[in-house]
């Protein structure tokens, strides 16, 4: 039975905005620092954003470096954004991504996938598409 990761209650709340649409996230191992001195590099692009938090953010370009098989270790990555800027991120195996610079700075946001993600998926070098992206704070 495979281990899976229980999302926070968290809704998305309309107001908050995100976008609307997702391509696939990918997934590659590349050297890093998870085990084995592996990591799995991450990148999707989202379009049909709209926020109050991304003022005149259309679309962005996500890419991350997730340690490989370290499920406690966060994540780093970073969203560039069709007006130039860059926000950069940190998550959790949780799903759950938040801003700490940049556009965006202090909110909380998800990645609303076609399928449902699980501890193993979130680290071997599995891709999955992208239904939306969600900010929940």
């Amino acid at each position: 039975m495979p281990l899976s990761v229980a999302v926070p209650t968290a809704h998305a709340d309309a107001g908050l905005g995100g976008c609307a649409h997702g391509g696939v996230l990918s997934g590659t191992m590349i050297p890093g620092t998870g085990s084995a001195g592996q990591s799995i590099r991450r990148e999707a692009d989202v379009w049909g954003c709209a926020s109050p938090f991304l003022p005149g953010v259309a679309s962005g370009h996500f890419g991350a470096e997730l340690p490989w098989n370290s499920l406690d270790a966060p994540s780093l990555g970073q969203f560039a954004w069709n007006d130039g800027s860059v926000s950069k991120v940190i998550g959790q195996p949780n799903g759950l991504w938040t801003i700490v610079a940049g556009p965006g700075n202090g909110h909380t946001f998800r990645f609303d996938l076609a399928g449902e993600m699980n501890v193993w998926w979130y680290h071997w070098n599995n891709s999955m598409p992208i239904d939306s992206v969600s900010f929940l704070e």
